[in-house]
């Protein structure tokens, strides 16, 4: 079951912005879905590059996406991930791009095999060097319900390899992202 789970990435690009935040997101930091009138708004993140390349995933660090990666997530049926329109200031464009908000959180990090440094009261993760997943927690979780997800320990993406073949499958392959598996992830994986 180890090997059948990824984390979800940014591909290491200069040249492809980060984004953050142009309004309040507090709503987007529990585990449930969101309710939403109108597109939330985004924009680029420091440092800028100065001749920003938009792709088919961004990072804030919840993924954001663009219509067709979304259309192709959303084609798998992935309960507990909601697509929040979100329109993205880049320059003097306004593009669309869709932010996956994963409110679905398992508790699966098996803490005897897994290398993070926590806060002294364990509360929160301090860094998380290598992920184990908790196999008998995942076995409990029908697969349907448990194909993408979000780490409840720390914010880690996972995606199931069901759903990673369905999005590399798309032509042209998308662009700005890596899928890394479980057992080759950790807090140092984005600089590799």
């Amino acid at each position: 079951m180890q090997n059948e789970y990824f984390v979800l990435m940014r591909e290491r690009s200069q040249l492809h912005p980060l984004l953050t935040w142009d309004q309040e997101y507090l709503q987007f930091l529990k585990p449930a879905p969101v309710e939403v009138l109108e597109p939330v708004k985004l924009k680029l993140g420091e440092p800028v590059p100065p001749r920003p390349i938009m792709v088919d995933h961004h990072s804030l660090p919840s993924p954001v996406v663009s219509p067709r990666l979304k259309e192709a997530l959303e084609a798998a049926d992935l309960p507990g991930v909601q697509f929040v329109p979100a329109d993205v200031q880049a320059g003097d464009a306004v593009l669309r791009y869709w932010l996956v908000h994963m409110w679905r959180t398992i508790p699966c990090m098996d803490r005897q095999r897994s290398v993070f440094e926590e806060t002294e009261v364990g509360q929160v993760l301090l860094s998380l060097d290598k992920l184990v997943l908790d196999e008998a927690v995942l076995r409990e979780v029908p697969l349907h319900e448990r194909r993408a997800f979000m780490l409840e320990e720390d914010t880690v993406h996972l995606f199931h390899q069901t759903v990673v073949e369905r999005v590399l499958a798309l032509t042209p392959p998308p662009e700005g992202l890596r899928f890394i598996p479980v057992a080759e992830w950790g807090d140092s994986s984005a600089f590799r």
